[in-house]
């Protein structure tokens, strides 16, 4: 089992939860990754760092994206195939349309385009030093692990967890949802002037957002309930394809 973590506040909690299920071995992008999609590192040297966590657990960290990162670990990393992979807990929730640009999506993105079963886990922002929310969290996305190693996914398929900030008392519930339809983060792009220039430049600082479509992850999270949805590898549409067949002969 593969675990892609970025912040030590974020990696203990789920780290030491995946524990009861079997053998983790933590693999993480070494510098922040937010919004990086599923962007590869092609032109850059890919450095390895090993390390000891603070609660005695091995490390390594990769100067790649997390998409990037999945593969090596997959690949080159891990001795034998994972039968898991975790991303997460992701810093802020990946509700709606922002699972396209989260870079922990993609990192379980990645895995379940190469036969793996995975799992992307997300906190809301508000919970970001909170560490009741992420051990909450981690409890969690544990549950769901739990179901996935003992059913199983479809090849291509793979499960994009958001948790409301909260403990596991305070949830409503695990609820499967639909993917809602909006960004599910609003970009501000504040205008400023550089101090030493004089020049403006925008600074993006994202609020997350809601739709009102129940049922939906984005709707779920605000209403305090544990949000897992289904998505799949890939974006082809057979039903325009069909429609289509004969619009270009």
């Amino acid at each position: 089992m593969v675990l892609r973590m970025m912040a030590q506040l974020m990696l203990h909690p789920l780290a030491d939860a995946l524990k009861t299920l079997g053998e983790v071995q933590i693999v993480a992008p070494a510098e922040n990754q937010s919004a990086k999609g599923t962007a590869l590192t092609t032109a850059d040297p890919i450095h390895r760092t090993d390390v000891t966590l603070p609660n005695g657990m091995a490390a390594i960290g990769l100067t790649a994206t997390p998409a990037t990162t999945t593969r090596i670990a997959v690949t080159k990393i891990s001795v034998v195939r994972p039968d898991l992979l975790v991303s997460g807990i992701n810093n802020g929730v990946n509700t709606g349309l922002a699972a396209y640009i989260s870079g922990t999506v993609a990192a379980a993105r990645e895995a379940a385009s190469m036969g793996i079963p995975a799992i992307a886990s997300s906190l809301a922002f508000k919970a970001a030093k909170d560490v009741p929310s992420f051990q909450a969290a981690a409890e969690a996305t544990l549950r769901i692990a739990r179901v996935v190693k003992t059913r199983g996914l479809p090849n291509g398929i793979f499960l994009n967890v958001s948790v409301p900030a909260g403990t596991m008392q305070a949830f409503k519930g695990i609820r499967l949802t639909t993917q809602g339809h909006s960004l599910g983060l609003q970009d501000t792009y504040e205008e400023r002037v550089s101090p030493r220039t004089g020049k403006p430049y925008y600074w993006n600082r994202l609020v997350e957002g809601a739709d009102d479509i129940e049922g939906s992850d984005s709707w779920a999270v605000p209403n305090g309930y544990v949000a897992v949805t289904p998505y799949k590898v890939g974006e082809f549409d057979k039903a325009t394809f069909d429609a289509l067949q004969n619009a270009f002969k």
